[in-house]
């Protein structure tokens, strides 16, 4: 089998893809209403521990089984395809299982705890030839192409400066996942987003600068990280304890480019400046959504899946290992006082 294909054979591209999904929270219910808009696509399987729960994700979303025990929807020959939607530091545990089986994988962000542990996981996939994906859907909505289209275009010069900034307020008796020391913290939860979107536009190994964060325990509430993502300054500020609202600033030679709400984002507003260099002329880009901001990366995923792909060529295994290797850092330097140069290593 060739680098970067998968195994094809009874995958014809007219051929209905079975999906399973393992966790049945609020994220699965937003992924199982997109779901049902993807012609190419039914929803084989359901699995969770919690028997209540499930029968009433069931009810919503009509998949042909439910499991109370996740290996046994691994195991089950009608499923191809497996969205991983359980708390972070179960990633790569049922990724692994997962991709041993043979089964496809589309896992929710972050894909896992670390840079290391997230090669272990890609070591699987491509050992057993499965395809898997981090599911950073923000690189599969109309405005990401609206942005990368506009930055290849070239009227807005190089990059300079790069500055991502999501700050929500969460309930202070926020639990479960978010509150445990080893997977939880806005960095992994939302902070996630923007690290992907500095990943997309800049080249180059990261450094670390600067990094602080407010702590409640052993809990990140608020990170603020300065880095150097090649040659491109950029910041990534991320919050779950004060509403600042979720911004991407993007700072160029000839002007600049604002993603409101990048997380889930439909706009650009774009800032070039005129022939004299000193006035500023601004405009917006709308970019709604095909069906929702999920849609698109299902459709992506079958589409790698059809042809045979082992790794997106929109989110590829090496920009997954990338923004890990940045969070990585940011924890280190968080929980340590000290920022790490990769290079060194």
């Amino acid at each position: 089998m060739e680098q970067g294909q998968a195994e094809t054979e009874g995958k014809g591209n007219d051929r209905t893809l079975g999906w399973g999904v393992l966790g049945a929270g609020n994220i699965a219910n937003r992924f199982c209403n997109a779901l049902a808009h993807e012609p190419r696509a039914r929803l084989v399987a359901i699995s969770g521990r919690d028997e209540a729960h499930v029968s009433e994700f069931a009810k919503a979303h009509h998949p042909d089984k439910v499991y109370l025990d996740h290996q046994a929807l691994i195991d089950d020959p009608d499923v191809d395809a497996i969205y991983l939607a359980l708390p972070h530091g179960l990633h790569a545990q049922w990724a692994m299982r997962a991709l041993g089986a043979g089964k496809a994988v589309l896992c929710e962000k972050p894909a896992c705890l670390s840079a290391d542990e997230l090669a272990d996981v890609l070591d699987c996939a491509h050992r057993h030839g499965s395809l898997f994906m981090e599911a950073m859907k923000t690189r599969f909505v109309p405005a990401y192409g609206r942005m990368t289209d506009l930055l290849r275009g070239g009227s807005l010069g190089a990059i300079t400066s790069v500055r991502a900034s999501i700050c929500h307020r969460f309930p202070d008796d926020i639990g479960g996942y978010f509150v445990d020391p080893a997977q939880g913290g806005c960095l992994y939860d939302t902070g996630v987003y923007g690290v992907s979107w500095l990943d997309a536009l800049t080249h180059g190994r990261p450094v670390l600068v600067k990094a602080s964060a407010d702590r409640r325990g052993a809990v990140d509430w608020y990170d603020d990280a300065f880095l150097l993502m090649g040659d491109v300054p950029c910041e990534l500020e991320c919050a779950s304890d004060r509403a600042m609202g979720v911004t991407l600033s993007v700072h160029c030679e000839r002007g600049s480019v604002e993603i409101p709400q990048f997380h889930r984002p439909t706009e650009l507003i774009v800032r070039t400046l005129d022939g004299s260099g000193e006035t500023f002329t601004s405009h917006h880009i709308r970019a709604p959504y095909v069906v929702d901001d999920f849609f698109g990366e299902i459709s992506h995923f079958d589409d790698c899946l059809t042809q045979g792909l082992m790794e997106s060529p929109v989110m590829p295994h090496a920009a997954s290992l990338r923004c890990a290797e940045v969070i990585d850092l940011i924890r280190t330097a968080t929980s340590t006082g000290k920022a790490t140069d990769p290079r060194r290593s």
